[in-house]
């Protein structure tokens, strides 16, 4: 596991949080981050999902985040695949000042819902006190590229922060990557669409060892579950035991909501 353990260090992520040469993109990024936080010092903020004043994120917004859903996930331990809310309204809103607008100050409360997520149902028992690797589902280059940073490799690390305040001993890293990926999954039309998006293109990384690590896959929107389904293919050929995977949000008719029992370890 050391060269898996090698990869926390985002300087080791092939460029994408680092780089030596910043692009254009991540330039204009840093200087819009830069502008809000001038902004918020004068005019408080508002929540990223409605706007109320003075919050990240409000009380309400974040009980979307405790709205959990399932689906079928062949190749995991526990056979689902779990997302905390639907991706709609409040929750599709924050997310996406999250993810593509630069909201940084989301990234506390969304790591905090999905280190809950996964306590919830049992991933605690699930790996019987061995340690537990949270994998990030990979962005495109692309993204990475107009984004100016690596959102779900922040994410999982301070989700993996707050596991550990749990006495579950884990950590993070990008052991997948993308590639030849084109458009947003979102975007796309349709089922085949966006199953076609990521079809094959899912790998692990060069160097990364993974055999017998037992992984957490987390993404931040699911539509067809495509996406997971390649990355726990990936990691399976690499050695490793997918327990589950999760996300922030669930979107498409594919998934159904489910209502949590009193006892986590049912859903194991």
């Amino acid at each position: 596991m050391n060269a898996t353990r090698s990869m926390e260090n985002p300087g080791t992520t092939a460029g994408l949080d680092s780089p030596s040469v910043f692009p254009m993109p991540a330039v204009a990024a840093i200087a819009g981050n830069f502008c809000r936080s001038l902004l918020d010092a004068v005019l408080p903020r508002g929540c990223a999902g409605c706007e109320r004043p003075d919050a990240v994120l409000c009380p309400e917004c974040r009980k979307l985040l405790s709205r959990p859903c399932r689906c079928e996930l062949r190749g995991s331990s526990t056979g689902f695949s779990y997302a905390c809310g639907a991706y709609s309204d409040a929750l599709r809103q924050a997310i996406l000042a999250w993810k593509d607008h630069g909201d940084e100050e989301c990234t506390g409360p969304f790591a905090q819902a999905l280190a809950g997520l996964a306590l919830l149902i049992g991933v605690r028992q699930a790996a019987g006190g061995g340690a537990v690797l949270i994998v990030p589902v990979p962005s495109s280059p692309r993204s990475v590229f107009q984004r100016g940073r690596w959102h779900m490799l922040q994410l999982v690390k301070r989700m993996s922060r707050l596991l550990r305040g749990y006495d579950i001993d884990s950590s993070a890293a990008p052991v997948l990557t993308m590639r030849g990926v084109k458009g947003k999954s979102v975007e796309m039309r349709g089922l085949s669409q966006r199953a076609g998006r990521v079809g094959g293109h899912m790998a692990l990384r060069r160097g990364s060892d993974i055999a017998g690590a037992l992984v957490i896959l987390v993404d931040d929107i699911v539509t067809t579950g495509s996406t997971m389904r390649q990355c726990v293919g990936a990691l399976r050929a690499g050695g490793a035991t997918v327990l589950t995977a999760l996300a922030l949000a669930q979107a498409g008719d594919m998934w159904l909501p489910t209502r949590l029992l009193d006892s986590p370890e049912a859903f194991i």
